[in-house]
């Protein structure tokens, strides 16, 4: 039977919900959110629960999210989240640091016997015996209104989260070497995880790591302005140059702006906007 959960989409409720939570020793949390045209991730719900009290929260209607925050960073409170990177990007964007004092139960599910790795809807039905709704998974969270089921499947994403925890606590209890997972909680909360280094940036490209010499350092310097640019302009990566045309470039070395247009996914949209600077890339010292 689906338990209880309150939508919250003014700042005033949002207000006495923090406080009323400030007292909480831990807290689900997750979040619904849309990267589909953007750098930056959108967020577009934040659901939180305690084990006796549970809220989705309207971050589109609310503008000042300023008591959420708080009670997030809060360092007495455990925030608990699955598979948490994503979630933590988001705050990480907004606040520049991310929350303090962190349970992911994705990465302490291997030392009780789960798979690495393991899908939250897969955890809560081998441990609990849920079979949670799969409907909504890809579903728009910007869209507003949102249906009564959405707001359910997103409530019950932080109800089950706290059942796993409190589970999991106790039976951690028995498990004597917990440095790995502690080791990979700290990296969580570490801010540098959240940072990402234009000048590394080559390294998530799979064929740049065969580069060598000149195309190798081009390469590098063709990422790294591809990932400032889409920073500044709040797009995803590959909306500015694909990989295939970042290396394409590097290999072909084009002399001018016409033999860059002949490069496959380099559109004439990209030249006009960006072709100075990267005939500077291309060519400068």
């Amino acid at each position: 039977m689906s338990e209880d959960f309150s939508f919250i989409d003014d700042e005033k409720s949002l207000s006495q919900l923090c406080k009323q939570l400030k007292s909480s020793k831990w807290l689900a949390v997750d979040t619904e959110f849309e990267r589909v045209s953007t750098y930056y991730p959108e967020l577009c719900l934040v659901q939180i629960s305690n084990g006796d009290t549970t809220v989705v929260i309207d971050p589109i209607t609310i503008e000042d999210m300023t008591s959420l925050l708080d009670l997030l960073y809060e360092p007495s409170i455990t925030k608990v989240l699955h598979s948490a990177h994503q979630d933590l990007e988001i705050f990480f964007n907004i606040k520049g640091s991310v929350p303090p004092l962190l349970f992911d139960t994705q990465l302490a599910a291997p030392l009780l016997g789960y798979a690495r790795g393991i899908g939250y809807g897969n955890l809560v039905n081998q441990a609990l015996g849920v079979e949670l709704e799969k409907g909504h998974a890809r579903a728009d969270w910007k869209k507003r209104p949102l249906s009564q089921d959405m707001l359910r499947y997103a409530a019950d994403d932080v109800i089950y989260l706290g059942k796993l925890y409190q589970i999991f606590i106790e039976k951690l209890k028995s498990v004597k070497d917990q440095s790995t997972l502690n080791e990979k909680l700290a990296n969580l909360v570490n801010d540098k995880t959240y940072r990402s280094e234009p000048n590394l940036m080559w390294n998530k490209i799979f064929a740049a790591k065969k580069m060598k010499g000149r195309q190798l350092d081009i390469i590098k310097k063709l990422a790294a302005w591809r990932e400032l640019t889409a920073r500044q302009r709040n797009r995803p990566r590959k909306w500015i140059l694909t990989d295939y045309a970042l290396i394409e470039m590097a290999k072909q070395l084009p002399k001018d702006k016409a033999a860059l247009l002949k490069i496959d996914k380099v559109g004439e949209k990209t030249v006009s906007r960006h072709g100075d600077v990267l005939m500077n890339l291309l060519h400068g010292n």
